[in-house]
């Protein structure tokens, strides 16, 4: 690829949501650094804004990083907030395919246990085991959404903000994610870092839903629920296809981290 300037990519940052984006980004090399910087991959091509698609995470506590493919992330934009997890139900058989394809593509050494044990989540759903496939998933998945929940990057005013922020966190490790969303303005969202973590971690604060044994269930696919009072309802087909989901995302997204530092080490070392 030649050497572009931040200018050349910023120029076609506008043009990232384009139907034809793929198509046009294999001989404008501007074109294509702008989507893959500022884009989830699974939304290439779909010609779908950020506001379009994020509420899926938001409203229906649904990944949409990686997974699912293009064409039923646009049947899911199609859908109205409580009938989007049927279209999942609907095309399972595309959004698991999709799930151990991308599980495919985690091979780091750092994350090798995860990616064996969700295998075996996946081989678990295959087989008519929702239910186990679900356990193990969620049980899988807490550590990675702990882990998408804090930022890898972080920039402070001051030493009293940084002490500050680090409190806070310690004390709410499962409100992370909800205090990481509310922090992000709309126009900081159009960041490509900002945009693509609000689209990774926005099913997070569902999935780490408050819940107290003795009240009502939430709804929704709830950690909480799974830990600390399991029920037949709970552990439901939708829900064990999410707990898939978010589990193969975050590692997804936690393959391209550890090569991200492995590159980073091999320039150190030379």
């Amino acid at each position: 690829m030649p050497l572009l300037t931040m200018k050349e990519i910023l120029v076609e940052v506008d043009h990232v949501d384009d139907p034809d984006v793929v198509t046009r980004s294999r001989t404008n090399p501007a074109l294509r650094a702008a989507l893959e910087m500022s884009r989830p991959e699974n939304w290439h091509g779909t010609g779908l804004s950020p506001d379009r698609v994020l509420p899926i995470a938001t409203e229906d506590g649904i990944p949409i990083v990686w997974v699912p493919r293009a064409d039923v992330l646009k049947a899911l934009v199609a859908s109205p907030s409580g009938q989007r997890h049927g279209v999942l139900e609907a095309q399972v058989v595309q959004v698991i395919a999709d799930c151990r394809a991308r599980l495919g593509e985690c091979d780091d050494p750092w994350i090798a246990d995860s990616a064996h044990l969700l295998g075996k989540a996946i081989d678990a759903f295959d087989s008519g085991h929702h239910e186990a496939a679900m356990a193990l998933a969620v049980s899988v998945g807490e550590p990675l959404a702990l882990w998408a929940s804090v930022p890898r990057v972080q920039v402070f005013d001051s030493e009293d903000d940084r002490v500050r922020w680090v409190r806070d966190r310690r004390r709410s490790k499962y409100k992370l994610a909800s205090m990481e969303l509310a922090a992000s303005s709309t126009e900081a969202q159009r960041h490509r870092y900002e945009i693509c973590r609000h689209a990774l971690i926005a099913p997070i604060s569902t999935f780490f839903t408050e819940f107290r044994p003795g009240n009502p269930e939430p709804d929704l696919l709830s950690r909480h629920v799974v830990a600390h009072a399991p029920t037949k309802a709970h552990f439901s087909r939708r829900n064990a296809i999410i707990a898939l989901m978010l589990a193969v995302s975050i590692l997804r997204e936690q393959e391209e981290w550890c090569q991200e530092v492995r590159a980073t080490d091999a320039i150190d070392e030379f």
